[in-house]
């Protein structure tokens, strides 16, 4: 395993109540402005921490609950999942999802994972429709805080930033979200 990849076996964690106060799932979803009905990407899902109340949220639309790790995707079936979510494998950078089928994609400190981010990226943007969102939240190096993955493996803002520009997104808006996460908001161009 990476040592930059998610431990599956802390993954309770992920489920704490203080996360969900701390992070806020329905806000991230009234800033990703998506309505119900709509088709939303959860890339990492893990154990379910956004894809519950995402599916929630969208009422008939549908949450694809996408990870690369078995063990995490096992701890999301154990769940009680509504049938509104599709659970997919996927690769590191390829995903068994149509081209131009989804809404809006979140990666929640998952960014800081990536070995390619342009190809990572690139991958998302095929899966979106024109105009897509997507959401980043990710740990900030510079934060004071100690937790989550080592600073030294955290993914600066601004190099996000770039990325995305560089991939063809257009950014709407990022800020610091938490003391020690940022957030970037951005719509495909295509």
């Amino acid at each position: 395993m990476s040592h930059k990849k998610f431990d599956p076996s802390r993954a309770e964690r992920l489920l704490a109540p203080e996360r969900y106060h701390e992070l806020k799932p329905d806000i991230l979803l009234q800033r990703l402005g998506v309505r119900p009905g709509s088709t939303i990407l959860d890339l990492g899902c893990g154990n379910g921490f956004f894809t519950l109340p995402a599916a929630a949220a969208m009422g008939d639309g549908m949450v694809i609950a996408a990870d690369m790790s078995d063990d995490m995707l096992s701890l999301l079936k154990q769940r009680l999942t509504p049938d509104n979510i599709q659970i997919l494998k996927v690769e590191e950078v390829k995903m068994d999802i149509d081209a131009g089928s989804v809404d809006a994609a979140v990666l929640i400190a998952l960014y800081h994972e990536f070995k390619s981010p342009l190809d990572n990226l690139a991958e998302i943007k095929r899966v979106l429709k024109a105009h897509g969102k997507l959401l980043i939240l990710d740990w900030d190096p510079q934060s004071e805080k100690e937790r989550g993955p080592a600073k030294v493996h955290r993914v600066r803002k601004e190099k996000a930033l770039d990325d995305l520009k560089a991939s063809g997104f257009k950014v709407e808006s990022h800020e610091n979200y938490t003391p020690d996460m940022w957030m970037i908001i951005a719509h495909s161009k295509n």
